[in-house]
């Protein structure tokens, strides 16, 4: 973005310097393709905005997914944790009462 602000400012001024020392004829062909050349770099600015900003939504959804996913190994881990420790504690229980 640095580069191509500069390659703005320096083409400004070249083109007004050039202005200064050429027929009004000359003139307006270099303002016209000055002003070609800025719509080109206006409109690659922008698709480059819209290209970034669809790449952040489509992550922002993966993103989501991702927790999503994770929310729910985790939850079914936390869910055979348990039933293994309660079938375990039910076998405990049974040698318990089998003992007394």
């Amino acid at each position: 973005m640095r580069n191509f602000l500069l390659g703005l400012v320096i083409g400004a001024g070249a083109v007004y310097v050039a202005s200064k020392l050429i027929d009004d004829e000359k003139r307006k062909e270099l303002c016209d393709e000055f002003e070609k050349a800025t719509d080109e770099a206006r409109e690659k600015v922008r698709h480059g905005v819209r290209y970034g900003r669809g790449k952040a939504l489509r992550m922002g959804v993966r993103a989501r997914q991702e927790v999503r996913s994770g929310k729910k190994k985790i939850s079914q881990a936390a869910g055979d944790l348990a039933g293994k420790l309660s079938e375990e504690l039910s076998e405990f229980e049974e040698k318990a009462k089998a003992h007394s």
